[in-house]
């Protein structure tokens, strides 16, 4: 069955209602990696209930609309899509013991072509129940592989991304270390794709071994601009963006490639021992604590 963009455009989400405890908030704290030094007091304040917040890149787990895109009747090919990027502004801290509302929308379609897919952006909003607050918004670009050629396009006008600095080198680059469970952890915040944990699955979709979700990547790209810089000014990340260029396996390093203005930072994100770029077009804007 082919596309069928007007059913895509014309989808009523239900609104998604969440308690917001504070075990979620450690538990997605550990699962990007947060916690390792048990001595580390800046990376206590996410993983220990003393005094404790939830990190900026957690809106990106909640509010999920579950697996709609499998219904047949909007003909998505889902064994062939893949995260294209992500956006994600914060307005306000996340609500310990609050309850967040969470509204999807499909906001754009975009028909590549019949060999070259089709790109669908989903927006979701975050509030506060109690308030009606806007906690945040995150917009994810999900690339259709197999479903272009629809003929038909939903389009707007389409963020562009800006690329990193290539004039000079990094001002910083910032390892991250990930365990080889990484995407068992990661899976536990609501994202049950058994391409992350099932190595048959993962064999019938090309790869030897399950691979981390993207979405722990972008959650990684949070912590190292958090421990390189935000943390040592006082600051803490306002908004985050980033292309999904390649794929990481749990037990990689991934160097982060940053270059610091201000409160704004490029970035980029490598897997150095396969010479892979896995994030590129990064960046994230800091605010004052």
């Amino acid at each position: 069955m082919p596309l069928n963009p007007e059913a895509i455009l014309n989808r009523e989400f239900p609104v998604t209602e969440e308690p917001l405890t504070d075990r979620d908030c450690m538990l997605y704290a550990l699962s990007i990696g947060l916690g390792r030094d048990p001595l580390d007091r800046d990376d206590l304040r996410y993983v220990f209930e003393g005094n404790l917040k939830a990190f900026p890149t957690m809106p990106v787990v909640l509010g999920y609309p579950g697996n709609w895109m499998e219904d047949p009747i909007y003909g998505i090919t889902k064994k062939m899509i893949v995260h294209g990027s992500q956006r994600l502004k914060r307005y306000k801290s996340l609500p310990i013991d609050g309850v967040i509302l969470g509204k999807n929308q499909v906001v754009n379609l975009l028909d590549k072509g019949a060999k070259r897919g089709a790109i669908m952006i989903i927006e979701r909003r975050l509030t506060e129940k109690l308030s009606g607050d806007l906690l945040a918004v995150a917009e994810s670009a999900i690339f259709c592989r197999a479903d272009g050629g629809f003929g038909k396009t939903h389009e707007k006008p389409i963020h562009k991304f800006q690329q990193v600095p290539e004039v000079r080198e990094p001002d910083i680059s910032f390892d991250i270390p990930t365990e080889a469970n990484a995407a068992l952890w990661y899976r536990l915040n609501g994202d049950r794709n058994p391409l992350h944990a099932d190595p048959d699955m993962a064999e019938t979709a090309g790869f030897d071994r399950p691979i981390l979700h993207g979405l722990c990547t972008f959650g990684l790209a949070g912590v190292a601009i958090d421990k390189a810089i935000a943390r040592k000014e006082g600051k803490s990340i306002i908004a985050l963006e980033t292309r999904f260029s390649q794929i990481v396996f749990p037990g990689e390093t991934v160097t982060f490639d940053l270059w610091h203005s201000g409160n704004d930072i490029s970035f980029r994100a490598r897997v150095k021992s396969r010479a892979s770029t896995v994030l590129d077009f990064g960046r994230a804007t800091l605010i004052a604590e």
